[in-house]
Order: structure tokens, then sequence, then C-alpha cells
């Protein structure tokens, strides 16, 4: 395996306190605050639809970049589905 770039090693050590902290909030939360944010993407005005669905956006693009390395095919065939359903879901409230 490839020794990972520079610049990966500065994003997985800047994410590390922002993971260690996730980590350690109680299990449920995370997926409830995703649940909302979609909803609130999908129902809310425009104004909080879009900055709601970008957090999502943002969040899986993260997550999606950080296990890239490390998860099997169908795991970043799953990450790259999710991003696209976010992305289809911004486009249909314009």
């Amino acid at each position: 395996m490839a020794e990972p770039s520079s610049t990966r090693r500065q994003i997985e050590q800047a994410s590390r306190p922002a993971l260690v902290r996730l980590s350690s909030m109680p299990k449920p939360l995370l997926p409830l605050a995703t649940v909302l944010l979609v909803a609130l993407g999908l129902f809310a005005p425009l104004p909080i639809a879009l900055p709601a669905l970008a957090l999502v956006l943002l969040f899986f693009l993260w997550i999606a970049y950080l296990s890239w390395p490390v998860v099997s095919t169908s795991g970043k065939v799953l990450r790259g589905v999710m991003v696209g359903l976010v992305i289809a879901m911004a486009a249909t409230r314009f």
C-alpha cells in the first residue's frame, strides 16, 4: 500500500479531534441529527433547506474521504450513492 500524501495526513490529523468527539457522543445522536437535517432539507423553506443539505453533504464527503483507503469496493459504492442522493435532494429543491 502506498504511503499517504502529506495533505491526507494533515486532513486526518485535523479531523482527529472531531472524530474523537463524535465517537464519544451517544450512538443514536449522529443518525438522528442526520435524519433531522435531511428532513429539514426536504421540507423546510429553501433558505433553511439548502444549508441543512450542505451540512449533510459535507459530512458524508468528509467521512468518505477519511475512510476511502480502508473501505471495500461495495463500501465505496455506498458512499458514492449517499453523496449522489444528497446532491439529488438538493437539486429537487430548486
